[in-house]
């Protein structure tokens, strides 16, 4: 009666962690489709972050390279602290064959999600009161950044060439010396909605207006944009999909760090024969 009483409570518990597993499995797995750009960041030394999207790129830091530092988020342990003056880190989708133009596809979109803890605004000389956490765009073809304002708001902005708004909001705020987790979609047709740290409801929104969506040239930078604008943050995580993501997806991108997307294929297969040699 032991025996049989045991086999069944393993039975059950199988069962379970098999249902739970593959939903988690489920959920992970959505967060890879389309993505384009992983940097978790989570290297702590050398000039080199690793792009873990199913894209590959490499990556290069600004000649005065970022500084690793300590996490003070219980979610990660290090990240890439940007000086507000002469850090980035560049990705030359590009020159690598495989520039991303989902943004100016109505039928796809794009998404950016980043853990940005922000130590301090307007420390460069740029005429405007905003800094990039993400950026994409020149004056060879501006295309879309996503925000920190001056007064610490998260904004995202899509451009056309010339550089006109075709939607760019801002809203909500981001405390100073505080990580959060911020997120901008955008769709040709629908607009830029921003959200704050898993919420389902945006912090900020703006149709679409103005001209047409620029497709350019130009490399992705993480804290810089070309024409002087520089973000004082620590970085990490940082996400983007070629599609518009839903709020479940931010949920799972916002707790799922470290490099690992999707959970490796054997390891419930693992688990399940772990349960049955016990039985």
């Amino acid at each position: 009666m032991e025996g049989s009483s045991m086999a069944r409570w393993r039975y059950a518990v199988s069962a379970f962690l098999l249902c739970c597993g593959f939903a988690s499995v489920a959920s992970a797995q959505n967060i890879e489709d389309g993505l384009v750009l992983y940097l978790p960041m989570n290297e702590g030394a050398g000039k080199k972050v690793k792009d873990f999207s199913p894209m590959g790129f490499d990556t290069e830091m600004s000649g005065d390279a970022p500084k690793w530092v300590a996490s003070d988020n219980p979610k990660f342990a290090t990240a890439l602290e940007f000086d507000g003056a002469s850090n980035f880190v560049m990705i030359d989708m590009e020159g690598q064959g495989a520039d991303i133009n989902a943004h100016a596809d109505p039928d796809a979109g794009l998404s950016i999600c980043a853990w940005v803890k922000v130590l301090e605004t307007a420390t460069d000389a740029h005429g405007q009161s905003r800094q990039p956490i993400v950026m994409k765009g020149s004056g060879a073809g501006w295309e879309f950044a996503l925000y920190v304002y001056d007064g610490f708001a998260p904004g995202m902005s899509v451009w056309d060439c010339g550089g006109s708004g075709v939607s760019e909001p801002s809203g909500g705020q981001l405390n100073q010396d505080e990580w959060h987790y911020q997120c901008g979609v955008f769709n040709a047709e629908d607009g830029v909605e921003v959200f704050l740290d898993g919420d389902d409801a945006p912090v900020a929104a703006a149709g679409v207006g103005g001209g047409t969506v620029c497709d350019g040239p130009r490399p992705v930078f993480i804290a810089h944009r070309e024409d002087g604008q520089w973000l004082n943050a620590q970085i990490a995580e940082v996400r983007m999909w070629n599609r518009v993501i839903s709020d479940a997806d931010i949920d799972v991108s916002m707790n799922t760090v470290g490099g690992l997307a999707v959970r490796p294929a054997g390891k419930l297969t693992t688990m399940w024969g772990a349960l049955r040699q016990g039985s």
